[in-house]
């Protein structure tokens, strides 16, 4: 899965070049956040599939708050 291209605001990148991290690094940790956004870090545990399904439950009007 390949990340979208977002590309950040540049008070990001100055914000982590401040940090000290080089320009290399901060592509890379860019990369990460945009996977992680897309859910491709996200642990498949029985818990967060069960807490997915009453979100879909609710959005579907199937199940009040």
């Amino acid at each position: 899965m390949a990340p979208k291209k977002n590309y950040p605001a540049t008070t990001e990148v100055q914000q982590l070049e401040q940090a000290g991290f080089s320009l290399d690094q901060i592509d890379g940790l860019l990369a990460l956040r945009a996977l992680y956004t897309q859910g491709a870090y996200h642990e498949a545990d029985p818990e967060r599939m069960r807490q997915e399904f009453v979100r879909w439950l609710y959005l579907q009007g199937r199940l009040e708050s």
